[in-house]
């Protein structure tokens, strides 16, 4: 794959070898697919059994990617994540027993049952790429990725994710109970002998190595966008931060977010560079995680989505 079109000819691909293993949910798959060309990190919400942790295991696969899966529990403690020094009587000297968070693709399965402190773990990470122990800084390698998931429904025994922490999630996809057509779809599939254990078998297998990632990040990035698009990226993000449904608007952060979204939409559609609707297509995943209600707000049933919604109807959009 090679020219302006190698990110969308990638994109088909991706959803071509990851509708082997998994039925529907485009939109998580091409917002996985953005978080992996723009370097960034995804929460999944959804309720038990709607193929989050297939998600990240297809998407690791893909990637030819290690994939390693921690489940966050609440006696889950941050060494048991970054790693330990275990002191070595041979040598008189204290050795570092690397954690689970060595690898490319982290799977944070139920990221929301564990106590801010073994949350707090991940930060550095996710924001630097790298770990800190005892002073040692150890860098994790630009191909890491943090997919985290959490059930929206059930709330006993669970942790809300602190602000410093959502903030550093590219985007937040909601992983929806699929329609009667594509469940009937997977249930044909299983009765046809499908393992999600054994997605090899499948045919999930690797397109995209360091060569074809590394081309595409460029691509993305050449991207071009108008002085008209960044003024709509920053209104939209103080909109959310003067809204009335709102305490806490979009951080700066989320507005390089939504820059980095727009690019990399545009790049899927085949375009260097960007129009309004890239940026009004990933303002939800990019944004409703990064605000934080009112009161009165919640009462009235207003939602992160539609909080979202609310900000971006009062911006005009360039002509």
């Amino acid at each position: 794959m090679n020219g302006v079109g190698r990110t969308a000819e990638l994109r088909a691909a991706v959803h071509d070898v990851l509708g082997r293993a998994i039925v529907g949910q485009q939109h998580v798959i091409d917002g996985l697919f953005i978080a992996v060309i723009t370097g960034g990190h995804v929460l999944l919400e959804g309720v038990p059994g709607t193929a989050k942790t297939l998600m990240a295991r297809a998407v690791a696969a893909v990637l030819d990617a290690r994939f390693t899966r921690v489940q966050f529990t609440p006696d889950l403690l941050p060494a048991d994540i970054i790693g330990t020094n275990v002191f070595r009587p041979d040598s008189g000297t204290f050795e570092f027993h690397p954690g689970p968070i060595f690898t490319d693709t982290l799977l944070a399965d139920e990221i929301n049952r564990a106590p801010a402190k073994t949350q707090a773990a991940l930060l550095e990470a996710m924001e630097e790429r790298q770990v800190t122990s005892e002073g040692r800084s150890m860098p994790l390698g630009d191909r890491f990725m943090v997919v985290a998931t959490q059930n929206p429904v059930e709330y006993e025994g669970t942790y809300p994710l602190p602000e410093a922490q959502l903030d550093r999630f590219f985007f937040k996809l909601e992983v929806n109970v699929p329609d009667p057509v594509a469940e009937s779809a997977m249930l044909r599939r299983f009765d046809a002998g499908f393992d999600p254990l054994a997605l090899e078998a499948a045919g999930v297998h690797a397109i995209i190595d360091s060569n074809t990632l590394r081309a595409v990040r460029d691509e993305v990035r050449t991207v071009r966008i108008g002085e008209e698009l960044l003024g709509y990226i920053t209104a939209i993000t103080a909109a959310t931060r003067s809204s009335a449904d709102l305490t806490l608007g979009a951080s700066p952060r989320g507005a390089i977010a939504l820059l980095r979204g727009a690019k990399a939409m545009a790049a899927m559609q085949g375009r260097d560079y960007v129009v309004p609707d890239d940026v009004k297509e990933i303002c939800v995943p990019a944004l409703r995680h990064r605000l934080v209600r009112r009161p009165e707000a919640e009462i009235q049933g207003i939602g992160e989505v539609a909080a979202v919604q609310r900000a971006l109807g009062r911006v005009a959009v360039p002509r």
